[in-house]
């Protein structure tokens, strides 16, 4: 088999898992808000819901989409030019990828519970997941531009990468002033699954397509 024909599929197959990670990750998350009524999901972070009924259903999807991730980094570095901008992106999108995965193995602590060991591994891979990934968005459309396959979608990236940093600000602040820091922390996480369900789409899609 050829190599033309060899590097996209497999380049799909990875769009695939990184599809798939995507879409456990939002259906837990809705499933986990119709069930958990009593959750504050203005106040209360996505976290937070480790410790509601059927938490283990969002540590496991958390763990999906950490692995789904990782997937999506393979395809990007398979689907882009060797270069630098190429290196930096896969390496901050794949460390975020791995602070995903310690977010779901390491659950924050319950509320009212004094902080443990867990609990402060738990908020910094969240937090160091969610500047790396956005460091990766920008990265990636650099990335893009230079590439004759991905040239014409730099903008769409671009655009949700500015969604990313004006959400990931406004979470920031809202943790600050303490106003609705669960809704905010909700919106810059739906940023960020639209660019991966966006880039998946990229990858899966046929090369003549792109």
């Amino acid at each position: 088999m050829s190599t033309e024909t060899t590097i996209p599929s497999s380049l799909r197959r990875y769009g695939l898992l990184g599809l798939l990670g995507v879409l456990v990750l939002m259906t837990s998350l809705i499933v986990l808000h119709l069930k958990n009524t009593g959750f504050d999901w203005m106040r209360d972070y996505v976290s937070d819901m480790a410790n509601e009924p059927l938490g283990w259903l969002f540590v496991g999807a958390v763990l999906v989409h950490g692995l789904g991730n990782l997937a999506l980094t393979l395809g990007l570095r398979g689907a882009l030019h060797p270069g630098r901008l190429r290196t930096w992106a896969v390496v901050l999108f794949g460390l975020s990828a791995v602070g995903m995965l310690l977010t779901g193995l390491f659950p924050v602590d319950p509320p009212g519970q004094a902080a443990s060991l867990t609990g402060r591994i738990h908020r910094s891979a969240a937090g160091a997941a969610f500047v790396l990934e956005l460091g990766a968005l920008f990265v990636f459309s650099a990335a893009f531009a230079r590439h004759p396959r991905w040239r014409r979608h730099r903008a769409v990236s671009l655009v949700l990468s500015v969604s990313a940093a004006v959400a990931v600000t406004a979470f920031a602040i809202a943790i600050l002033v303490s106003i609705a820091p669960g809704l905010m922390e909700r919106t810059a996480l739906a940023v960020f699954l639209a660019w991966e369900l966006w880039v998946s789409f990229q990858l899966i899609r046929p090369a003549w397509l792109r």
